[in-house]
């Protein structure tokens, strides 16, 4: 039997009054395989099979409906009933209804009957915090009710039971149990994965892949597992690929394929797509790295180490200096697998310094300001359950953050602040961070980060590849100091395990001009978009990539993308401005600008 089917018979044995919260509108299994349509039945059985012999139970909502069970005998076999609600389909022959009457009128009459020793009775109350929630001050007819609720728990015998169901322990007024000896609090948890197991031999006695489908179902419902069950037995569905499908149309809502759709010729193409159509130059390493992890992931065997696959599709930790290309390639692994940049959700984790921060990423706690809004991470993800997550400078968040990221790298999901769970299974997850590069840790301490870093820059013995080589050690090392010992998250690490991949700086002055040829076509393409209708056109030299290489490569080299951008922006950019306003206050148009070096200048003109 579950563990908390267990303890709620104990609790109902030794206790009078049992407040139920959390998981209380599922369905529920014991350990016989015998399964309990809603919680009403599986109380129902408990008051038959309990050491008590109850004579009757009743039932009872705050819309008026009370139903009292006369128990006459206790069978030694009864079938679980087959209820469509907490009421249908429960009540004997013998069963009588009551008038509806107000929930005060009720709780009052309850006082007298559960104080009542001839008599033994379990009185059920559902929707517990709709009868009367958790408030700093209370209405009168609220007040009323918590006042007959305080008295029939104070007063009620030892041969009476009184169970009060509602969905939080916190929307309970706290005078319910607080110092409240004769009553117990207890949570129905999430079906583990015993449960649905247990519950999946039921439904599927002989589907061979059932331990992938209790796996896969973590974080589901029972009432949710019927439903894939019951899917799976009408699709005749034994392919794995076609199971995760099925999962994941109850989990996150019918979605388009993008994992299954991602063909081995595309992750064949797929480093030839990075480099040469979307422009990412001198990182052949990381992209390789990234390409590995696809591979993984399309397999199907992402998790399959750990025993965990409601894991996230990957997990990524992209180190290095600014500027290389870290975020591009980010935005790129979006566009390759969803088809779109906009599957790219981002976020700066330079906002997330202090400890109450949290709250921005999952939502506020009731009670306070935003927490209709909910979080920030959980409502982009619960809108876009396809998508490439990225925390920016991961070093500059709170601890506490490390918490939230520890959850979603192992469980593959995360509860917002209004109780609903989201899924991350479909994501790829990717910290940046320029943790290598530093001068001071993040209480301000002078560490040796960048001394290290730069005697390997400064050695000119070293050729470029080994150069690059320690760089990449540099990092690594750096990285892994940086859980151990600064945060003291070695757990947090081993998530991440060999997935930490360090970028290169740009020294290679052939890359840096790839690099600016490519910022310059796209230049080019988007001027001549914006001007179509003044027909204006841009012509770029040859010769002045090569320039530009030749006197901001140090710049470059340090800065990566943005020093190129640095260099575009002051050597081109301002004067081409200046150009187009010029052509437009003469009213030209049909015109050519043309960039030219002559010597060692640029020259811009129409």
């Amino acid at each position: 039997m579950s563990r908390w089917i267990q303890n709620l018979s104990a609790v109902l044995h030794d206790k009078p009054v049992v407040l139920l919260h959390g998981n209380v509108r599922d369905r529920y299994i014991d350990d016989e395989g015998k399964v309990f349509e809603n919680l009403t039945a599986l109380l129902i059985h408990l008051a038959r099979q309990s050491p008590i012999t109850f004579n009757e139970v009743v039932l009872y909502d705050p819309a008026g409906l009370e139903r009292s069970i006369i128990l006459n005998e206790r069978p030694t076999t009864q079938p679980a009933p087959h209820a469509k609600d907490e009421f249908a389909d429960t009540k004997p022959a013998d069963t009588t209804t009551r008038q509806q009457e107000t929930p005060a009128r009720t709780l009052a009459r309850w006082v007298g009957d559960l104080r009542d020793t001839q008599q033994s009775r379990l009185a059920v109350a559902f929707y517990l915090d709709k009868i009367v929630s958790y408030r700093t001050s209370y209405a009168d007819d609220e007040r009323e009710c918590l006042l007959w609720l305080e008295k029939a728990i104070e007063n009620i015998s030892n041969q009476n039971r009184l169970v009060l169901v509602a969905l939080r322990d916190s929307m309970v007024p706290v005078e319910l149990y607080l110092q409240s000896p004769k009553c117990r609090v207890l949570s129905i948890p999430m079906p583990d994965k015993a449960d649905r197991l247990c519950f999946l031999t039921n439904e599927l006695p002989q589907h061979e892949h059932l331990e992938l489908i209790a796996d896969l179902t973590d974080g589901l419902y029972l009432l949710e597992v019927h439903h894939i069950a019951r899917t799976l037995r009408k699709t005749a569905a034994n392919d794995t690929r076609e199971i995760r499908r099925i999962v994941n149309h109850y989990r996150i809502g019918q979605q388009e394929d993008y994992w299954g759709k991602l063909s081995l010729q595309k992750l064949d193409n797929a480093f030839e797509w990075f480099t040469q159509v979307e422009g990412v130059k001198g990182q052949d390493e990381a992209v390789n790295s990234v390409l590995d992890l696809l591979t993984l992931a399309r397999s199907g065997l992402s998790g399959m180490a750990s025993g965990t696959p409601s894991k996230p599709k990957g997990a990524l930790f992209f180190a290095g200096p600014t500027g290389v290309g870290k975020t591009f390639v980010a935005k790129k692994l979006a566009k390759f697998l969803f088809a779109t940049e906009e599957a790219f959700v981002r976020f700066d984790m330079s906002e997330f310094k202090e400890e109450h921060t949290v709250s921005k990423l999952i939502g506020s706690p009731p009670g306070y300001v935003g927490y209709e809004q909910g979080g920030m991470l959980t409502n982009a993800i619960r809108e876009r359950p396809f998508a490439v997550v990225l925390f920016d400078e991961i070093e500059k968040a709170h601890p506490r953050i490390m918490d939230i990221f520890l959850q979603l790298l192992d469980d593959g999901r995360l509860t917002d602040s209004r109780g609903q769970t989201i899924f991350f299974t479909e994501t790829v997850i990717i910290f940046t961070s320029n943790i290598g590069c530093r001068a001071t840790d993040g209480r301000g301490n002078s560490i040796s980060e960048r001394k290290e870093l730069d005697s390997i820059l400064a050695d000119a013995d070293l050729s470029l590849e080994e150069k690059q080589k320690q760089i990449r050690a540099h990092f690594l090392h750096s990285v892994e100091q940086f859980f151990l010992l600064e945060i003291s998250r070695p757990e947090l690490l081993n998530r991440i395990g060999s997935h930490v991949i360090p970028f290169n700086y740009i020294h290679d002055q052939n890359t840096q001009r790839e690099i600016v040829v490519s910022h310059l076509s796209r230049i080019k393409g988007e001027f001549e978009d914006k001007y179509r209708q003044n027909g204006y056109r841009l012509i770029v030299a040859d010769d002045v990539p090569s320039f530009l290489v030749k006197t901001h490569g140090g710049k470059m080299a340090e800065f990566g993308g943005r020093g190129i951008v640095d260099a575009l922006n002051q050597r081109i950019m301002t004067g081409l401005a200046w150009s187009v306003l010029q052509a437009e206050h003469e009213g030209r148009s049909g015109i050519e600008f043309r960039i030219t070096l002559d010597g060692n200048e640029l020259l811009i003109d129409f």
